[in-house]
């Protein structure tokens, strides 16, 4: 009968923290789920439309700087028909060259913009050019003087002629360069196919004439789905379309400003639902927790005393009104201290091993994130590569990267973040994708590490930091491209010679100070040379009797087989690590790299 009543009010306890915790919570989560949703919906609405109207004010403005030229409509057809003739410039002193020449060319000129149409009609063959290249350049300098005013991805124009868009005057920022200066922005003369359907905004203009206030946002097949598009035709002196001026934005933009207003929302309502659990947890400390409270203190007091009327004496102190206040009656028999021991017990093993779980789960997460499969590039004959990181607990703060940057060109990664556990492998992760994006995009080391230090510091609340050594080989001439922030020496095996330590003044490590500018060094690779990164693990490894394995060991052991391919260099050095540090403890992070090249491959 005792236990059918002890079994009742254990039921009892149950119901209350099932009907007041789990409700709460199931319905907290749904609501800001709900919430999150609809107000990046939302966000993403409005974003479009802002931007819609931003890059109609930037079509037009260009649009009239192109009609600002009373020749635009002569100027359009001679680029088209004479660009393979043309001079193309865009340097200030060669604008002023052309400046020079034209006045000396054409008597009537005033300025390009205001020479009339007639008077180019009526001058010299190369008079004409060097007016239409100085017109080019001038309005080249426009469009440039725009982009860096207005921040689009691609501003340029274009005419449409058998289902081609050739290609005109484009601006470019300090960092761009057009084809002819040795990059990839579009100019005069490029052409490339136009087909109706991939940019129905871009149709209706060109059917009917008419500017059309719609930001193209279809992403049609063929189109650039990483780009969304804003146009305007341009007209000349007798009101006829001369040419197009085309906008272009990054989609990931208006993503990223719905996601950041959502995020702050979402990162509000959190937050006022934590201030409402602090509230509720409050009601139950009083109504549910403090009685126990009094309970517990009960119990023990009788383990110590054994004394049934002090217990009873003490549990009739609670006066919580609800189930609790029964089960202080049935605790009078000490039966229910064993049970509650063993629940506690059980929870606890539970927790162990979720914790277990969850530290697994995240160590094969990181794991994955590092490229592991060797051979890495199978189909290369121009190098090899091996990478290996030993970590000293669950997940690591360590990690490397390779990857090719193009066909020509190999990045190479190897960093160390301070500190170690769960914090130092979110930190790796984070510093490990911004490094890998800016080289992907095609900067250099220095500037690599300098935007990367950038962003790091952003929100860097726990003042992490992470030493790195990056460096971009050009895979067919062995040059490459090193910066070090705060990192260890590498070592450099020349071909039939030894590793030795390439030792330079290197840059603070990134995550320490904002603004800190980053050098780079620059080396050749011969065919033959190995070359060698690691983390401070490997010299700082430690035996029993506290001392270091040390760059000395190290060299030793990479030149006990110089020669061999990286991934017996690696074995080598760990194996010396091991034999050195014997039983002692691994107390950080062990990661090396080994680059091995062979020069460009004679064709068979």
């Amino acid at each position: 009968m005792e236990k059918k009543k002890q079994n009742e009010n254990e039921k009892k306890r149950k119901s209350i923290i099932s009907q007041v915790t789990m409700p709460l919570v199931l319905f907290l989560t749904i609501l800001l789920i709900i919430d999150g949703l609809f107000l990046y919906i939302f966000n993403l609405s409005y974003y479009i439309v802002q931007r819609e109207e931003t890059a109609a004010r930037e079509a037009i403005y260009t649009a009239n700087c192109f009609m600002e030229f009373k020749t635009i409509g002569w100027l359009s057809e001679y680029w088209q028909e004479h660009y393979d003739e043309m001079e193309l410039v865009y340097d200030l002193p060669d604008i002023i060259r052309k400046e020079a020449e034209i006045n000396s060319l054409m008597e009537e000129y005033h300025t390009v913009w205001d020479t009339e149409e007639e008077t180019v009609e009526n001058a010299s063959p190369e008079a004409q050019r060097v007016f239409a290249e100085l017109a080019y350049a001038r309005i080249c300098e426009t469009l440039t003087r725009i982009k860096i005013d207005f921040n689009p991805f691609y501003l340029y124009s274009f005419t449409i002629k058998n289902d081609e868009m050739f290609y005109m005057a484009t601006g470019t920022l300090e960092n761009e360069k057009r084809i002819s200066q040795g990059g990839e922005l579009f100019e005069l003369g490029v052409t490339t196919p136009y087909a109706e359907g991939v940019y129905p905004v871009l149709d209706e203009i060109v059917k009917t004439g008419k500017f059309v206030e719609n930001i193209e946002t279809s992403l049609s097949p063929g189109a650039d789905s990483s780009l969304v598009h804003m146009f305007a035709p341009v007209y000349d002196e007798d009101g006829e379309v001369a040419l197009y001026v085309g906008v272009a934005l990054p989609w990931k933009d208006l993503i990223i400003s719905s996601l950041r207003i959502t995020i702050i929302f979402c990162v509000i309502t959190l937050i006022f639902f934590i201030l409402i659990g602090f509230y509720i947890s409050g009601l139950l400390i009083k109504k549910v927790t403090g009685p126990v409270g009094v309970e517990k203190l009960a119990l023990s007091r009788y383990k110590v005393y054994k004394d049934p009327e002090k217990l009873k004496e003490n549990l009739s102190d609670v006066q919580s009104n609800n189930e609790i206040e029964e089960l202080a009656v049935d605790f009078s028999e000490m039966a229910d201290e064993i049970d509650r021991y063993i629940i506690e017990n059980q929870k606890a093993t539970v927790d162990k091993e979720r914790m277990k779980a969850e530290l697994s789960m995240a160590k094969t997460i990181q794991e994955s994130r590092l490229p592991s499969k060797f051979p890495a590039f199978p189909d290369r004959k121009d190098f090899d590569i091996y990478a290996s990181m030993t970590p000293t607990k669950e997940v690591a703060g360590d990690f490397y990267d390779f990857f090719m940057v193009d066909d020509d060109h190999i990045a190479l990664v190897i960093a160390d973040v301070s500190g170690k556990g769960i914090s130092a492998s979110l930190f790796m992760m984070l510093s490990k994708a911004i490094i890998r994006c800016r080289l992907l995009g095609g900067e250099s080391p220095a500037d690599a590490l300098d935007k990367s230090n950038a962003q790091i510091m952003q929100g860097n609340d726990s003042n992490m930091f992470v030493t790195v050594w990056v460096a971009v080989i050009d895979l067919r001439t062995g040059k490459g491209l090193a910066a070090n922030a705060g990192h260890e020496h590498p070592a450099l095996r020349r071909k039939d010679g030894k590793f030795e330590l390439v030792k330079y003044r290197h840059s603070p490590a990134m995550g320490v100070m904002d603004g800190i500018p980053y050098t780079e060094h620059e080396f050749t690779l011969e065919p033959g040379d190995t070359l060698f990164v690691y983390t401070d693990g490997v010299p700082e490894a430690t035996n029993i009797n506290s001392e270091l394995f040390g760059e000395e060991k190290l060299l030793v052991a990479l030149n006990r087989d110089p020669d061999a391919a990286p991934e017996v260099i690696d074995r080598n050095v760990k194996k010396s690590i091991d034999m050195f540090v014997d039983e002692a403890e691994q107390f950080d992070d062990i990661t090396m790299l080994t680059f091995k090249y062979f020069g460009p491959q004679k064709e068979e």
